[in-house]
């Protein structure tokens, strides 16, 4: 828990996973034994474990919707503007303890570190009293050797572990465990020489199965909720179970008139009480606890054939259902939209979204424009941009659209965020990557129903974005300028045209009878979706589907080079040219690869290890221009960015392998 929020979404989802338990717990109350009734707080146990934002699956049980959503709109509303140095108003994270750094502290700020300084003050004094009572056992003086014995005949009796460390005290009434790791058994001095053996029989099972370690996760879990009385309520029932539990398991050791007994004995200690304390169990927790442990040694045994498996079966569920909502999820469920009311809301709810990652933002984009969705593009729009795309978006839905926030046509009113008709989204380009992430592109937009025919013009798009971190937690996309093209025929060659274009600006070197221009840059070749499956592809689904947060793009050099000589058009002669690492040999260039057996003029190809190879002719007819790339997948923006500052080269060979030219590859700028 890292700020204000988190400490909130930990509460509420302990909160509300408590009283799913409880409301089973009343609905099965006489059909389950104490063992099953503690059991099923491991449901509890699962969910306070969990981070707020683990992703493990979904069980699209969304009980999460209850209190996720308000509270992330809650957080929104308060943190907007606010500047926090630990919190922002997107997501459930935030958090870096900037507050050791300086800086403002902003209200939320300041009631965290009251939250803190309250977990502080809890635990300190419970630990105060927990060294408070092993002082004063520590004055008690060590059980008598008719105790002793007692204690070994017990723990011999019913194959248990001989309690070795006993002492006597003084104003206590009851028996009770004390230590984290080593725990004492405390008798009161009034009961030394007349304790029932079932009373140690109860204490030595807790020891054996460590209850005391429970006592000390419990104030743990009650010092994290210290400001929420309903933990302390669930701890209570949690410690009520645990001595219900352990009377059963003391039953299981007995027999016949031995159990009645048992009862008999804790109807006396009705009267008794003594307060839970960090680190400590007790057989004496009030009369009405005691009333509920008579109620389960009366129901022990009774439960009906199958009960057991089938309440194992409903806690597992239960703990699915807890994971389940345990995580913010990194889908945007636009299909339900019908009217423009209902659109406004979705809206709202995409101010809020936590978009991580600038490849999770580079993906929603993609998505959005692809699918035509006001909902799924709202989740990029950045906050100072929002109210206008807002009033945009409302402008374009139409309420009679029957397909979620998608739009069956195209854009009525003149704006950057828009969609085209007929257009079909193809691959991406970045450009370049700041320090602090940032990240330049383009989006590569072709007319589909142009592009495979001679007989209409094609037009191509590309719209340039940048992907920021606006806030912590929080990326957006700002969309920049649109560049567009209109050919006769379909030319999808967008590198060689920008470094065409660099040529023709003059933006290139010389070397022998060469220009060259040359960019280094990555491109992703359509981007997948993470969440997709069977199930959502027949049910045509894909609006619910979740947001890769992942891309495999590939760092790419290009080059242009344009011959100025006349040797290779005099001469005609095949040449074999590579784009590759520099520090590829010949030989793995050439062994690699067979082509080379048979040179066929035209031919090309590329390797995993990077490179790329043609085989060209000149000659006469040759216009003298060579348009090369290299390039290699990886498994994240940031890893192929770093992978473009490896030295790559051009090199020209001949038909017989003899190296003619080789043109180190210093990277450059495609779009500025």
């Amino acid at each position: 828990m890292t700020n204000l929020w988190t400490v909130l979404y930990f509460t509420l989802s302990i909160t509300l996973t408590g009283l799913m338990l409880v409301l089973f717990k009343r609905l099965f109350q006489d059909k389950l034994n104490a063992r099953w009734h503690y059991l099923v707080w491991l449901v509890l146990l699962v969910r306070a474990i969990l981070p707020a934002n683990v992703k493990i699956f979904s069980t699209g049980f969304a009980l999460n919707n209850i209190w996720m959503e308000p509270v992330k709109k809650l957080r929104g509303t308060v943190e907007m503007g606010m500047e926090s140095l630990l919190s922002s108003p997107f997501g459930m994270g935030g958090g870096d303890l900037s507050l050791l750094k300086g800086g403002t502290w902003s209200l939320t700020d300041k009631l965290f570190v009251v939250y803190i300084a309250g977990v502080v003050l809890f635990l300190l004094y419970d630990l105060l009293i927990y060294g408070r009572l092993r002082k004063d056992i520590a004055k008690g003086r060590d059980g008598s050797p008719a105790l002793q014995e007692k204690i070994r005949n017990t723990a011999e009796k019913y194959d248990l572990l001989v309690q070795k460390k006993v002492k006597v005290c003084r104003d206590i009434e009851t028996p009770f465990l004390c230590g984290f790791f080593k725990p004492v058994l405390v008798i009161p001095e009034m009961m030394e020489e007349t304790i029932d053996e079932k009373v140690l029989l109860h204490e030595m099972l807790h020891l054996k199965h460590k209850d005391v370690l429970v006592n000390v996760a419990l104030h743990l879990l009650q010092a994290l909720n210290w400001f929420n009385p309903f933990v302390y309520w669930l701890c209570r029932i949690i410690r009520n179970d645990s001595e219900a539990l352990c009377d059963q398991r003391v039953l299981e050791k007995l027999e016949g008139e031995e159990k009645r007994e048992y009862g008999m004995l804790l109807l006396n200690m009705a009267d008794s009480r003594y307060a839970s304390r960090i680190g400590t169990t007790s057989m004496a927790n009030g009369a009405k606890n005691i009333k509920t442990r008579i109620q389960r040694i009366v129901d022990f045994g009774r439960a009906p054939k199958g009960a057991a498996f089938a309440t194992g079966c409903i806690t597992v569920m239960l703990c699915l259902a807890s994971v389940s909502f345990a995580y913010e999820p990194k889908y945007f469920d636009t299909s339900g939209v019908e009217t423009k009311e209902e659109l406004e809301l979705l809206l709202e709810d995409a101010r809020y979204f936590n978009v991580t990652s600038p490849e999770m933002a580079i993906s929603i984009l993609y998505e959005a424009i692809s699918e035509r969705d006001l909902g799924k593009l709202a989740l990029t729009v950045p906050q100072d941009e929002f109210e206008e795309y807002k009033a945009w978006a409302l402008g374009e839905y139409i309420d009679d659209d029957r397909d979620g926030a998608r739009l069956a046509e195209g854009t009525k009113a003149e704006y950057k965020y828009r969609f085209y008709d007929r257009m079909r989204y193809e691959d991406v380009y970045f450009f370049d990557r700041q320090t602090d992430g940032a990240v330049t592109g383009a989006l590569h937009i072709v007319d589909e129903t142009e592009a495979y025919r001679e007989d209409v013009p094609v037009t191509e798009r590309f719209q340039y974005f940048r992907v920021f971190e606006e806030n912590k937690g929080k990326w957006s996309v700002e969309l920049l300028e649109e560049e567009h093209w209109l050919f006769d025929v379909y030319d999808p060659g967008y590198i060689n045209r920008k470094l065409r274009e660099k040529m023709e600006q003059g933006t290139y070197t010389v070397q022998a009878d060469w220009k060259i221009t040359e960019a280094a840059f990555c491109n992703e070749w359509g981007i997948g979706f993470s969440g997709w499956d069977m199930f959502s592809f027949m049910n045509d689904n894909s609006q619910e589907l979740q947001f890769n947060e992942s891309l495999t793009p590939m760092a790419t050099h290009a080059a242009y080079l344009e011959y100025t000589g006349t040797a290779l058009k005099e001469e005609p002669q095949v040449l074999v040219i590579f784009t590759c690492p520099a520090e590829i040999t010949k030989e793995e260039l050439w062994d690699g690869n067979h082509f080379h057996r048979d040179f066929t003029v035209g031919s090309s190809g590329s390797s995993s290890a990077g490179f790329e190879w043609d085989v060209i002719e000149t000659g006469p007819d040759w216009d003298g221009n060579l348009y090369v790339r290299g390039d290699k997948s990886y498994e994240s923006l940031e890893e192929a960015f770093r992978m473009l500052s490896e030295p790559y080269e051009v090199r020209i060979y001949s038909r017989g392998g003899e190296l003619l030219e080789t043109f180190p590859l210093k990277g450059g700028a495609l779009y500025e």
